[in-house]
């Protein structure tokens, strides 16, 4: 099966002025006759990065370059930022591979800080990583939360971790039962408790959303997103490109430094199923009443913002959330939905001839 990206905003893998919605063959690309399994992609502000199996493909957004680093075995989770990206493999061995040096290192921190009572390390596996600018962070199987290799907090044990997610500064933690924890840096508003502070090293629940269930979160730059089982987006952090899609004037360019409920166009009721964040743009997965599913975004205009011929491609967009127009218009077309630093993609996946 071959499977095409569709990129709208600064292609990933070349160096090229158009931001319009363009089409990569990733078998082509990867040098694959077939891809069967997951994909995994992570697009940062300087390198972009592909796992397939047990290979991660490395591209220079500004140059052009690219390489290819074999690991042991496969890849089951990557996460990125413009220094480094690291690699769980399905062993749970940790890697970094880092793009200065053009090198894959082990990463062992898990027991570092042990006191040589509770010995842990060979009981526990990392199950989820995230990466910021300022940040590197891995949870574990025993509830262990690390901005690695220091072990930030140990979760309680009834806790389960669902996901996490990260900006530039700060962390967000979501948890099976629906709590969402943040840390990290707070001076634009980011973690969501109602402060500007410079630093939380220490996970707190996220109290604007007390008795909401939420499904998902993400993060990217300085602001957060949350979904809740009613299908309820909740977004706050510094709205200085509209990427909250906060209508009201009041929040144009301004911290929001509590969760908001985010209102949408028109008067269909949309479900809001899915949340993604890029540093400068947020885009929803969402479900109309008659099940129609479609995407919306807020803040960029991928297709011109990234223009270097257009001098007013750099205006924000404060109007709230509007209407993605997808790339294939077939209506049984199957898209995979993502973001990245400065773009928004689809994967679809087409039967090879």
């Amino acid at each position: 099966m071959n499977v095409k990206l569709w990129v709208q905003g600064i292609n990933p893998v070349e160096a090229e002025s158009d931001c319009g919605w363009k089409e990569i063959n990733l078998c082509e690309l990867m040098k694959e006759n077939s891809i069967s399994s997951k994909i995994q992609l992570q697009f940062g502000q300087l390198y972009s990065f592909i796992a397939y199996e047990h290979k991660l493909h490395i591209f220079c957004v500004l140059t052009g370059d690219s390489r290819t680093a074999t690991l042991d075995a496969s890849i089951t989770s990557i996460a990125a930022n413009s220094k480094h990206c690291l690699v769980l493999l399905s062993t749970g061995q940790l890697f970094k591979y880092d793009c200065l040096a053009e090198k894959v290192v082990q990463v062992n921190f898990l027991g570092i800080e042990d006191d040589g009572v509770n010995k842990t390390p060979n009981k526990c596996s990392i199950t989820h990583v995230a990466c910021g600018e300022c940040v590197s962070v891995a949870c574990t199987s025993t509830n262990g939360v690390y901005n690695i290799p220091n072990c930030t907090v140990t979760l309680p044990r009834h806790v389960r971790i669902r996901k996490v997610a990260a900006g530039f500064e700060h962390c967000l933690l979501l948890t099976t039962n629906g709590d969402v924890y943040s840390w990290g840096g707070g001076l634009r508003g980011q973690l969501g408790n109602g402060e500007i502070t410079a630093l939380s090293d220490q996970p707190r629940i996220v109290e604007g959303l007390a008795g909401v269930k939420v499904i998902d979160i993400a993060a990217q730059g300085w602001h957060s997103a949350a979904v809740s089982s009613f299908g309820d987006l909740y977004t706050w952090g510094w709205n200085n490109k509209g990427q909250l899609g906060l209508p009201d004037p009041q929040h144009n360019e301004r911290v929001v430094s509590l969760p908001h409920l985010v209102s949408f166009p028109g008067d269909d009721e949309v479900t809001v199923e899915k949340v993604h964040c890029g540093i400068g743009h947020t885009i929803v997965e969402v479900a109309a009443a008659d099940g129609r599913k479609d995407a919306l975004i807020a803040g960029w205009e991928l297709a011109t913002r990234f223009s270097y011929t257009d001098a007013s491609s750099a205006s924000s967009n404060f109007e709230g959330f509007r209407k993605l127009d997808k790339p294939v218009q077939e209506r049984d077309a199957s898209l995979e939905l993502g973001t990245g630093a400065y773009q928004v993609y689809f994967l679809q996946r087409v039967r090879s001839e």
